[in-house]
């Protein structure tokens, strides 16, 4: 994600979370922090289909945001972003990645089993419609045999709807078109 990709992502934030949808401004501050951010955008045809981003500062990763628009649902995006937020966290040397999920999306509960999270915590009434976030933790030594088995398994699987803070995931193997600062 660049700053150009802002009012792009914003416009889907509002879409897909208008509860619980972070202002403009937290996404110009979140970018601004590249030492301890990493920000994705997935782009179709049509313009950005999908956004993540992880805040890491040693030892813990945190998956800050994750969305699919509901048409991309399905396709592995969800997927290939949240992949990406792992090997950043390994990167910038991670041992642990900490999530919140809705405690009413067992979509998106799914998605983080498959990759080897587990529940550690509940924050009651954590999201402003009143439903409890649960907390989940993937240790970073155990994640290479997950990963290897959801990206090269021959098996697809259904992926999540929301999770984090209103966040929102979906999709199977899609192509995904990288953006400039993902090429560089």
């Amino acid at each position: 994600m660049v700053p150009a990709d802002i009012p792009a992502v914003h416009a889907l934030e509002v879409r897909l979370f208008p509860v619980d949808a972070w202002p403009l401004e937290m996404f110009v501050n979140e970018l601004s922090q590249p030492e301890t951010r990493r920000y994705l955008v997935a782009e179709a045809a049509d313009g950005i289909v999908g956004y993540a981003g992880l805040m890491c500062i040693e030892p813990v990763a945190d998956v800050q945001t994750i969305a699919v628009v509901p048409e991309y649902e399905g396709r592995g995006i969800g997927t290939a972003l949240l992949t990406e937020l792992i090997s950043e966290g390994r990167r910038r040397g991670a041992a642990d990645v900490l999530l919140e999920v809705r405690a009413d999306n067992p979509r998106a509960q799914q998605l983080y089993r498959r990759f080897g999270f587990e529940q550690i915590h509940v924050r009651r009434r954590y999201y402003r419609d009143g439903v409890d976030a649960l907390i989940m933790r993937l240790e970073l030594a155990d994640v290479m045999a997950v990963h290897q088995d959801i990206v090269h398994g021959d098996t697809v699987h259904g992926e999540a709807g929301q999770s984090g803070s209103g966040q929102h995931d979906a999709g199977q193997h899609a192509q995904t078109t990288p953006t400039e600062a993902d090429q560089q």
